[in-house]
């Protein structure tokens, strides 16, 4: 299969993984990167789930400094999130999880500029996990999570 799976990011994100986690990355990813190239009848991946959808909606809300950003909230509280499993999995020890808390804390909404990720699926096919029906933005769409993804099986854009 010569897929490539895509995925939106927010820098902050990013690089909280390369300096805490070892460069390991947890990534929501989709062979879809947006819906133009597919005709109205086979859509079935949402805004809310579409990578390129996604980077725009978050780079106007960062270009705009939107500080109400419900999308900067939801990234804020995914990287405190993903900071406490890191703790309890002992991949970070308590200081560097008070260090991202604080981090997080002081970030400003330039921090959460949105990275699109580009990922050639035959390298990470085994690292792939379906997300479950219930936690996709559609019962049909094709979502994945990649729990560890090295840094060097993926590319990074900055637009």
């Amino acid at each position: 299969m010569g897929l490539i799976l895509y995925s939106t990011n927010t820098w902050l994100a990013y690089i909280i993984s390369e300096k805490f986690y070892s460069g390991l990355h947890y990534v929501w990813c989709t062979p879809h990167a947006h819906t133009n190239n597919q005709t109205v009848i086979d859509t079935t991946t949402p805004p809310t789930s579409t990578p390129i959808e996604m980077f725009r909606a978050l780079n106007q809300e960062v270009t705009r400094g939107d500080r109400h950003s419900a999308k900067i909230k939801e990234n804020k509280l995914g990287v405190l999130r993903g900071a406490a499993i890191k703790r309890k999995q002992s991949i970070i020890t308590e200081k560097e999880e008070e260090e991202i808390k604080e981090i997080v804390g002081n970030t400003e909404t330039r921090d959460f500029r949105p990275l699109f990720y580009v990922i050639p699926y035959g390298k990470v096919e085994h690292l792939l996990r379906s997300v479950p029906v219930a936690d996709r933005a559609h019962p049909l769409s094709v979502e994945y999570v990649i729990e560890e993804l090295p840094r060097n099986l993926f590319d990074v854009i900055e637009i």
